[in-house]
C-alpha cells in the first residue's frame, strides 16, 4: 500500500469545514496535508494526561478507536469475537492499525454489504473490491464530531454508486477516496501520531 496522498486536492469548502470540525491549525489543501494536520492535532492532544491515557487504552486494545454506544452503519468485530459500533468508516479503518479486525458496513447508496478484514494496517480482504469511501462533512454547525462529521464519512460499494447518490444529493459536501487513500490517511493522521508516542521508552 503506497498510494500517495500528496497530489489529491481537497475542495476548498470541504477543507474549510474539516479545519473547523477537526480543530486544525489551517485549511488542508491536499489529503497529505490533511493527514499532517491531523497528526499534529493528535500529538498535541497526547500532551494532555487524560487524552494520553485514552489513547494508551486504545493502543493496548482495552478501548476501540471511535467506539460509540449506539448503532451505526459500521460494526467492528475483534479477534475475540467481540463486536462494537464505531462512528464512521475512517474510525473503523484506523482501528485496523491497532489490532486484527473485521469491519461490517454497507453501501450508503444501496445498502449492499461491505466487509473489510484488516491486520496491522493491511487489508487482507475487501468485498466488494470496488469499495470506496466518501469523506464528507456537514455544511453547518460546530461541535461533536459524532454529530457534524462522522455520519458523513461512509463506505460505498463503488465510485459509480457515489455518482448515482450525488446526482440525487447534489448539495452534499465531500469527496471520494479510494480504500488505499483512506488507509494512508488513517496511517498518517492517527497511527503515526499515536504509535511513536506510546511506544517510546
Amino acid at each position: 500500500m503506497s498510494e500517495s496522498l500528496g497530489d489529491v486536492k481537497i475542495p476548498l469548502d470541504l477543507g474549510t469545514r474539516l479545519r473547523v470540525l477537526d480543530r486544525l491549525s489551517q485549511i488542508p489543501q491536499t489529503l497529505n496535508e490533511y493527514g499532517t494536520l491531523l497528526q499534529e492535532r493528535i500529538k498535541k492532544n497526547l500532551e494532555e494526561p487524560s487524552s494520553r491515557a485514552h489513547f494508551q487504552e486504545i493502543f493496548k486494545g482495552k478501548k476501540i478507536f471511535g467506539h460509540v454506544n449506539y448503532k451505526t452503519r459500521h460494526k467492528v468485530q475483534l479477534s475475540g469475537k467481540r463486536q462494537v459500533y464505531v462512528a464512521c468508516a475512517l474510525d473503523a479503518l484506523v482501528e485496523g492499525f491497532f489490532q486484527p479486525i473485521k469491519i461490517d458496513s454497507a453501501c450508503f447508496h444501496c445498502s449492499e454489504p461491505v466487509q473489510v478484514k484488516m491486520s496491522k494496517g493491511i487489508v487482507n480482504s475487501i468485498e466488494p473490491s470496488s469499495c470506496v469511501i466518501w469523506l464528507g462533512a456537514s455544511k453547518v454547525g460546530e461541535g461533536q464530531l459524532e454529530t457534524y462529521l462522522c455520519p458523513y464519512i461512509n463506505f460505498f460499494s463503488s465510485a459509480e454508486h457515489v455518482a448515482e447518490w450525488r446526482a440525487k444529493n447534489p448539495n452534499e459536501l465531500g469527496m471520494t477516496l479510494t480504500l488505499n487513500q483512506c488507509l494512508e490517511l488513517a496511517r498518517k493522521g492517527y497511527w503515526e501520531a499515536v504509535r511513536p508516542s506510546l511506544t517510546e521508552t
